[in-house]
């Protein structure tokens, strides 16, 4: 498995955050080892995930070894522990990790408090109609921009709640209903959302192909 596109500039230009995505294949492999922008990277998977299918093993390592390399970026240990699905950071940090069907992605920082990550293929605009009521109400769809495909409009606002409850899990301790967030307001790379009577900002980058939002936290 090889990983491919790494990069490491920060698409939102945050200088209290450290970045790393790379584009990867689905491969049956137990180890990646890769030259990355800072030297070699080696993971090797769990033993809880050595009998998954390809397509686990191979998100699992894209992410671990794009999370080593933001961390390798900042200055920290590379080293990511696990406590079930999710990972458990250095002392200090706070992190995320996400990927897509082709696309890994984590973020580092000893800035704020926590981080909520998230990455997905732009959905199929079928689809799109036919979850849109799960997702927002029709007081946030009027919010969509006239030049905003449906389906772009769609795949976003799903990412960046994604991305909140990502951020707020520990604080949390439950996953949200998505009606439960509301956006109030979306303009050009970022947008607001409110949950419990508290508004968060997501940053997002969004294409014909697909959508990568982030949200910070600065006090828990």
């Amino acid at each position: 498995m090889i990983l491919d596109a790494i990069s490491t500039e920060n698409p939102f230009a945050d200088p209290h955050l450290s970045w790393c995505e790379a584009g990867f294949v689905v491969a049956d492999v137990q180890r990646l080892v890769q030259d990355g922008p800072l030297g070699p990277v080696t993971v090797d998977l769990p033993e809880d995930l050595r009998s998954a299918v390809p397509k686990r093993r191979s998100e699992f390592l894209a992410g671990r070894a794009c999370a080593g390399m933001a961390l390798r970026q900042a200055g920290l240990t590379e080293t990511v522990l696990r406590q079930g699905r999710a990972p458990v950071w250095p002392a200090g940090v706070a992190g995320s990790i996400t990927h897509s069907r082709d696309r890994a992605i984590a973020a580092v920082s000893t800035r704020y408090n926590a981080l909520g990550l998230d990455c997905e293929a732009l959905v199929a605009p079928d689809r799109a109609l036919q979850l849109a009521a799960a997702i927002f109400s029709e007081t946030e769809a009027r919010l969509r921009p006239e030049a905003l495909p449906f389906a772009g409009f769609f795949t976003l606002v799903f990412s960046a709640k994604e991305a909140l409850y990502k951020a707020l899990s520990h604080r949390l301790g439950r996953v949200p209903d998505f009606r439960e967030v509301t956006v109030t307001a979306l303009q050009p790379g970022h947008m607001a959302l409110v949950l419990d009577g508290e508004t968060h900002r997501a940053r997002f980058r969004l294409s014909d192909r697909d959508c990568v939002t982030l949200v910070t936290v600065q006090g828990l």
